[in-house]
């Protein structure tokens, strides 16, 4: 029976000192970036019973016997649901999903109670069109077929958002209920001009479309700044230049934060142990020699898709507001 598992059913696995205590990271499938990224988060954090104590001498070091462990689940939209409802203390989601489940909750459901242990990468908003069409601004969509995803999804809601960063209403162009890598296949095929995609890059679904001759547009300007304040985004970046292929130049867009959520579940203690690991200097630079693309030089930022955990304090020099609900002030 897989480590994950066991510590699922509440036994320490054969071979590990039973007084461990266990702390699971829910993320994306195996072979993803959110795993990996939850692999290595929990290979710093970690340092079980039998290890000499951590010292003062500006080297990484987990916490005290424990012992993290990353947990993947089969399909990205129930790692929020899993971290809400308590079946895992912990969790890497993107911010869209936290906000969504704390803002619309789905029929009959509560809001989820979730808070953020900090903002440990990001993925990047993408916005594709056929080349044939000759379309170089979002605002040149009018008309036009846009795949917005299906009712209630993530992905409609975010058309929403950059149809009305750009001052069109979803009745303004041809919308089309596909997303994902439906979307990528219609686009390719000629059944849509245009689709809107937030992921890591580089993601498989777009070097897809690309490759059928898709091309990258800006994000950028007005419009850009009306879209931060509609959606959960951290800040401007970019898609470096090669990202998905020779002729792709670097393209502006915005960044949508993936930040490590806690539930009910999570006990205030820890939590105060993992985010004063999470905000040593030490733990940080280790974390950004595996995978330089961590945004862990500033793990929280100043607008959060959900509050930064009580036990977080000042950690991390700053004082984030979290994104209010729709009829609600910001916290």
């Amino acid at each position: 029976m897989p480590l994950a598992a066991l510590v699922a059913l509440g036994r320490a696995p054969a071979g590990v000192d039973a007084s461990a205590r266990y702390l699971r990271i829910a993320a994306d499938p195996s072979g993803e970036r959110g795993f990996d990224v939850g692999s290595a988060l929990a290979s710093i954090l970690s340092r079980p019973p039998g290890m000499p104590a951590c010292k003062d001498d500006d080297r990484a070091c987990g916490v005290q016997g424990l012992v993290a462990l990353t947990q993947s689940l089969p399909d990205r939209r129930d790692i929020v649901e899993a971290v809400a409802s308590g079946a895992v203390e912990t969790g890497l989601a993107p911010a869209d999903r936290i906000y969504a489940a704390r803002c619309f909750p789905a029929p009959g459901a509560r809001p989820a109670e979730l808070t953020i242990l900090g903002e440990i990468y990001n993925e990047s908003l993408h916005v594709l069109v056929r080349a044939e069409t000759g379309l170089t601004d979002i605002a040149q969509l009018k008309g036009r077929r846009v795949a917005i995803g299906v009712a209630g999804s993530d992905e409609r809601r975010l058309a929403e958002r950059i149809l009305s960063a750009y001052g069109m209403r979803r009745q303004q162009v041809r919308a089309v209920e596909i997303g994902g890598e439906q979307a990528a296949l219609a686009l390719a095929d000629g059944r849509v001009d245009a689709l809107f995609r937030i992921a890591a890059a580089p993601d498989p679904v777009v070097a897809m479309a690309v490759t059928a001759g898709a091309r990258l547009l800006p994000v950028t300007g007005d419009p850009a700044g009306r879209l931060s304040g509609l959606h959960p985004f951290g800040a401007p970046g970019t898609i470096a230049a090669g990202t998905y292929g020779p002729d792709q130049g670097e393209v502006a867009t915005m960044m949508q934060p993936v930040a490590w959520i806690a539930g009910p579940s999570l006990d205030p203690k820890l939590a105060a142990q993992l985010t004063a690991a999470l905000a040593s200097r030490a733990n940080r630079e280790a974390l950004h020699r595996q995978d330089p693309d961590m945004v862990l030089l500033r793990p929280a930022a100043f607008r959060m898709s959900a509050p930064l955990h009580p036990a977080a304090g000042t950690r991390y020099g700053v004082d984030p507001i979290a994104m209010a609900c729709p009829g609600q002030k910001p916290r």
